[in-house]
């Protein structure tokens, strides 16, 4: 069995780290009433947001309903599962109902598929306590947050992490060597699971890495020394040193964190190459082998299978890397190609905005289907697009643009 399942705290007063949140999170439970908003927990992987929930609800009673949000994106799947939850106070055995959901910001926000909109619509007047949790905070789930109460998760600091370590070690009578034990602290950065996940690896004869090793190197240094080692090792080591992760998709985060996606530089350095077709496609493949790991390893909570995705990128493409002359490169196709879009897609904003509200549509919908009809119109009928725009949007600079776009 997992340790990290294994020794899951029961209770609220088992949890290690973030006394002050799981505090205000009891205050709030204990003030309850019908109508009162939602409990919004922000923070990152491993820091114990969904075992407080259980936690909560097992020692105060309630039946837990949980649901992963992100895997319900749309309004009409939210409407579907959520309003009948909503509609009953108590499960077939009388019991109260507490609702779960997690990873919200993994909710669609594009204007076509209205999931986090009508989430923040649900969350008004709840006739039951939602609690609802997220990895990040960021703009795309602002206005859910101002609808709730919101309460931050903080990683677990090392001294925490060292006293639970220990008490694992203790109840499984599992004896570690305090170099094992700091490397092991460090390295989870204050993910308790992941550390739990690294202990039980350890302690049943998996090496692992000291902490004297653990430098990290920018994501840019660390695949152009990748692609440029002598020997499998070496770009190993370049892999496992870089200041880089493998995050959700779903969750976009901030720039920074998009810039540090590995599978992303990966992908974006290669395919930015010159590299021949059959090359290229062994590459890709052993990326989109790497990539459904990810996914899977996201979606199921099961972090732990994250570290090995390292070493089969690394190993993977050595062979077909070698010599190539590949650096990073962070954007997936060169500046002569990328900026003429990026100029064009610019332009072409103004366009959309207007198409979408004289069409009662969403600017993507607007971009997909109607756009090149639009275009093809007024080319063959010959119209002048400044007077065309004057006229029917009162903006001389849509006009430029729509002439931008004929050209």
């Amino acid at each position: 069995m997992m340790w990290s399942e294994k020794h899951r705290p029961k209770t609220v007063q088992e949890m290690v780290g973030n006394e002050d949140a799981r505090l205000n999170a009891l205050k709030w439970l204990g003030g309850w009433m019908s109508g009162s908003k939602p409990l919004l927990l922000i923070g990152p992987p491993g820091t114990g947001k969904t075992t407080f929930v259980h936690a909560l609800a097992g020692q105060f009673g309630y039946h837990l309903v949980e649901m992963n949000a992100s895997d319900t994106r749309n309004k009409d799947k939210l409407q579907a599962i959520l309003i009948p939850a909503l509609q009953n106070t108590a499960n077939l055995f009388g019991k109260k109902i507490m609702l779960f959901l997690d990873e919200v910001d993994g909710i669609s926000v594009r204007e076509d598929s209205g999931g986090l909109k009508e989430l923040v619509d649900l969350m008004k007047e709840p006739t039951v306590p939602i609690i609802l949790a997220a990895n990040v905070k960021s703009t795309k789930i602002k206005e859910l947050a101002k609808a709730c109460k919101v309460i931050e998760f903080y990683p677990v600091p090392p001294r925490l992490l060292m006293l639970f370590l220990e008490q694992v070690l203790q109840s499984e009578g599992a004896v570690l060597g305090l170099r094992d034990r700091i490397s092991i602290v460090n390295n989870s950065r204050g993910d308790i699971r992941s550390m739990i996940n690294s202990l039980q690896s350890r302690a049943i004869g998996y090496s692992t890495v000291s902490n004297e090793d653990i430098v990290d190197i920018d994501i840019a240094a660390a695949v152009t020394g990748y692609f440029d080692a002598d020997s499998m090792e070496q770009a190993t080591r370049f892999m496992t040193m870089a200041d880089a992760a493998y995050p959700d998709p779903r969750y976009g985060g901030s720039p920074d964190e998009r810039r540090r996606d590995m599978m992303v530089a990966m992908y974006s350095s290669i395919v930015s190459s010159h590299v021949g077709h059959d090359d290229l496609a062994s590459m890709l493949e052993v990326l989109s082998k790497a990539d459904m790991i990810i996914g899977r390893a996201n979606a199921m909570r099961e972090w732990h299978l994250l570290k090995y995705v390292n070493s089969i990128i690394a190993a993977g493409l050595y062979h077909k890397s070698r010599q190539k002359g590949i650096k990073y490169n962070q954007y997936s196709m060169p500046w002569p190609v990328m900026g003429p879009i990026f100029a064009r897609s610019q332009d072409a904003r103004k366009i959309l905005g207007e198409l979408a509200q004289t069409l009662h549509t969403s600017r993507s919908n607007a971009g997909s289907f109607a756009l090149p009809y639009f275009i093809r119109l007024l080319i063959n009928e010959k119209v002048d697009p400044l007077e065309f725009a004057v006229y029917n949007f009162h903006d001389e600079s849509v006009g430029q643009s729509i002439a931008k776009e004929i050209e």
